[in-house]
């Protein structure tokens, strides 16, 4: 799992890449931790380079949830892949973890 990191005001994006399992506590933790003591308010994943999640990755997020929770810090989930998302609805983590499909640009060719 690759993580890359960047703030957008006080929200910390996560971009991340591969698959979510166990391995991905490590850089996700480590990325979050380089923003302690930086004001945040939300955290987005951007899952859309996620190839694959595992019951290890759906532990993660759920506790990562409860992490940010209890710091007043939401957490959204953007942009995953179909499989992904369809596991996502089936362990019903949509019903505390936002998830977006954000829609690409359009630009115009003039």
């Amino acid at each position: 799992m690759l993580v890359r990191a960047r703030w957008e005001n006080e929200t910390r994006i996560l971009m991340l890449s591969g698959r979510f399992d166990k391995s991905a506590r490590v850089p996700v933790e480590t990325a979050l931790a380089a923003g302690e003591g930086r004001p945040w308010k939300q955290v987005v994943m951007d899952f859309s380079r996620v190839s694959s999640l595992d019951s290890a990755g759906i532990g993660k997020l759920l506790l990562l949830y409860h992490s940010l929770r209890k710091k007043g810090v939401a957490l959204t989930v953007i942009n995953p892949k179909p499989s992904v998302e369809d596991l996502l609805h089936l362990v019903r983590l949509t019903t505390i973890i936002p998830i977006i499909q954000e829609k690409p640009e359009v630009r115009s060719v003039a």
